[in-house]
């Protein structure tokens, strides 16, 4: 195949590619999903806490995210990220979520339901026996009212919990019950006879609110082991919005520079990295956003600092083409072999940078936690979309140009022969 069909196949590629990004674009405002810091939500780091009850394993870390994951589906929230980080750590972000407290009060807690008799009592003080049962024995629970209209909780017990729930109560008639929940007696009534028919019903002065969260958390179960809230962090979505623009703009401030220094040191060449960087930007943001649509992933503030670092790393690239491309140029070849062989050599000194940069934003992307895997994270796509246009756009687009009479004006190209 000639080098100049090849060239045209490869822009042509580059089109469809670009043709791909627009459409994954379009509406931009809906097609790239955002991250806790640019919309606003809540941010919150569990530690497990082990004890010698509820030891921490690999078991109960994956059936603690399972039960969170279930609560924040009840909440209602889109989009949220639940991430396992470290051995003993689980991050939860809720974008745009409209009661962080509320979100913060039901994630971490625990809702170990125990039912114990009360043994003895005095004033204040109750002394309660060993559990009889656990809130293992639930099959659902919900929000009921008392004849006073207050709220309360209703529960229903599985066939099997509520088979045992009639012994119990059998066994201690005349005796008060306790419904502990996570070390609180919530309520004690005495029990007047044996209760059957699988249910039971926690009273106290719950607002519906409290009660309707209360019945939330007992329907996902108690979390295998307990969960310490070691960060929380709520971002307004005024707040995200004023960091989105500010990202916004000092993206287009440091592309517009670029493409202006590049226009005005080399010239002809300069347009050529602007249309290249037309490309790289394109690219990066449809990859973004096909990205955040199949695997949920979100754009933060440190990735758009990833985004724009990358800008300079592309033209970082053009820079070393044109150089080494001016430079054959000097050395008296003519601009279409300066453009062949100067890519060639230029492209040694390219992936060397590159995969530097590259291996090292690898490392910090797999051991760093939080937004700086954000960063790592579009970084690592600015350095291979980085090397795809180099090869794909750049190089074809400069052979083909130094084919044109006109290119090789060495005032186009801001290069001079040198005289011997």
């Amino acid at each position: 195949m000639r080098s100049r069909t090849k060239n045209i196949l490869s822009l042509s590629f580059v089109f469809i590619l670009i043709c791909i990004a627009i459409y994954s674009i379009v509406p931009p405002a809906e097609s790239t999903k955002l991250g806790l810091d640019l919309k606003g939500g809540l941010s919150v780091l569990l530690t497990a806490k082990g004890t010698k009850e509820a030891p921490i394993t690999e078991d109960s870390m994956e059936q603690a995210m399972l039960i969170i994951r279930e609560r924040v589906d009840k909440l209602g929230v889109s989009e949220p990220q639940i991430q396992r980080q470290g051995s003993n750590n689980i991050l939860v972000q809720l974008p745009g979520i409209e009661d962080p407290q509320k979100a913060l009060d039901i994630i971490g807690k625990t809702a170990l339901l125990e039912f114990k008799p009360v043994v003895s009592q005095e004033e204040d003080k109750i002394m309660l026996g060993s559990t009889l049962m656990t809130g293992k024995a639930l099959s659902d629970a919900s929000v009921g009212f008392d004849e006073f209209n207050n709220a309360k909780v209703e529960m229903k017990f599985t066939a099997e919990g509520a088979k045992k729930f009639e012994e119990v109560t059998g066994e201690i008639i005349g005796q008060q019950l306790a419904i502990v929940l996570d070390g609180a007696i919530m309520s004690a009534p005495t029990v007047q006879a044996k209760i059957s028919g699988g249910s039971a019903e926690i009273t106290g002065n719950f607002t519906v609110d409290e009660a309707k969260s209360l019945a939330l958390v007992l329907q996902t179960g108690a979390l295998p082991v307990n969960l310490e809230i070691s960060e929380n962090r709520v971002v307004g979505p005024t707040l995200g919005r004023d960091s989105l623009r500010a990202g916004l703009i000092a993206g287009i401030i440091g592309l517009m520079l670029v493409v202006l220094y590049m226009i005005i040191y080399y010239r002809g060449l300069g347009l050529i990295t602007t249309f290249a960087l037309i490309v790289f930007g394109t690219l990066f943001w449809g990859l973004i956003a096909i990205i955040g649509k199949a695997f949920m992933w979100t754009l933060t503030l440190p990735g758009i600092a990833g985004m724009i670092l990358s800008i300079g790393l592309a033209a970082d690239s053009s820079i070393v083409i044109f150089e080494r491309f001016k430079e054959e140029v000097k050395g008296g070849r003519t601009v279409r072999m300066a453009a062949e062989t100067g890519f060639s050599h230029a492209i040694k000194t390219m992936l060397d940078a590159d995969l530097v940069t590259l291996v090292a934003v690898i490392f910090l992307y797999l051991l760093a936690i939080g937004p700086v895997r954000g960063f790592a994270f579009t970084l690592i796509i600015g350095v291979l979309i980085d090397l795809f246009t180099a090869f794909f756009f750049t190089r074809p687009m400069l052979i083909l140009m130094a084919q044109f009479k006109f290119f090789s004006n060495p005032l186009l190209i801001g290069a001079k022969r040198e005289t011997k």
